[in-house]
């Protein structure tokens, strides 16, 4: 009998049901742990032996308060997902769940996590069998991350699952861009919102090459790439300014409690227009940073949807693509 091992993952920060996420660019599909489908899914391809025990322990591996199957319940347990390969014969490696979860999180600015990654031994004709797990830290970023779960709006799910494939296909094509990526997910997985931000604002520099009048072009190339209109493209240069300030403030400790008092509206910011220039990167697809650039130093406020040919805009989370040019710092 033919044996491997294949991995499920547990995910959180979420109030959605992942049966609607179309996560098959990654050989990955999911559904919430309370959901009868999942369930199903479980026990049918489990050994006959095992369907007991097997969907016992996924449930409480993932709805435990600690991630590890202890005692007490998770307050989320009831939004609890689970992710599992489409095909056991070829099934995704733990680096396929962390990317689909981190392609999300570049769509969709949010606390989504993964909590376990579950070992499970394929037997081939006969079924799975669960036989250990990892739980992952996870550090919230807000007061009230309950407040920043991963949603999204109903009527444009498709336009998201549409963006994953094209993520999946394009995420890794240009090196810019691949940076731009790392410095975003890397501020999901650092335990300090500080230092969290500064990779966020990182990320928003590699919108510049070089260093020369970096927070002039810092702001502008932002305001051009992300901004439908004028008016838009000022409020950007507005903010970004606003945000690069905060950033040396808090870099260079010139921060006092009035500062701090607002970090939290800054970091959101940070969030929500890293996200969408990331986007906006890859929609374009210029081959090199320095292209790009030379491009947003000729195009204007507002014109920034005729920097590439065939250029299509996004939309998949429309409160995260008003956020950039409707947000509130002071």
């Amino acid at each position: 009998m033919k044996e491997s091992w294949i991995n499920f993952a547990t995910v959180g920060g979420t109030y959605i049901d992942f049966a609607h996420l179309d996560l098959t660019p990654w050989g990955i599909k999911g559904g919430l742990v309370e959901s009868k489908n999942t369930e199903e899914f479980i026990r049918t391809n489990s050994m006959p032996e095992e369907a007991d025990g097997n969907w016992k322990h996924v449930k409480d591996v993932s709805q435990s308060s600690d991630g590890m199957g202890g005692a007490g319940i998770h307050g989320d347990w009831e939004y609890m997902n689970l992710l599992w390969p489409l095909d056991f014969s070829n099934p995704p490696s733990e680096e396929d769940y962390f990317e689909a979860i981190g392609a999300i999180k570049v769509i969709h600015p949010s606390e989504l996590y993964i909590q376990n990654i579950l070992g499970a031994q394929y037997f081939e004709g006969k079924g799975i069998y669960f036989s250990g797990w990892s739980t992952y830290n996870h550090w919230h970023k807000y007061k009230e991350p309950e407040n920043h779960y991963f949603l999204y709006p109903e009527g444009h799910i498709q336009e998201t699952n549409h963006f994953l494939a094209f993520y999946k296909e394009n995420s890794r094509k240009r090196g810019y861009i691949q940076n731009a990526i790392r410095y975003y997910l890397d501020s999901f997985s650092v335990n300090s919102v500080e230092m969290s931000f500064i990779c966020l604002c990182i990320c928003l520099e590699t919108i510049v090459p070089g260093t020369e009048q970096l927070s002039y072009r810092f702001r502008r190339n932002l305001a051009v790439l992300c901004a439908e209109t004028y008016e838009r493209g000022r409020k950007i240069y507005k903010n970004a300014n606003l945000l690069y300030n905060y950033r040396s403030k808090l870099v260079h400790s010139g921060m006092n409690s009035k500062d701090f008092d607002k970090f939290e509206l800054f970091f959101e910011y940070a969030q929500i227009l890293a996200s969408r220039m990331i986007i906006e990167m890859l929609l374009h697809d210029i081959p090199r940073i320095e292209d790009l650039d030379k491009k947003l130093t000729e195009f204007g406020f507002g014109q920034g949807n005729g920097i590439s040919e065939g250029y299509k805009k996004f939309q998949g989370n429309i409160t995260t693509w008003l956020k950039v040019s409707e947000y509130e710092i002071q």
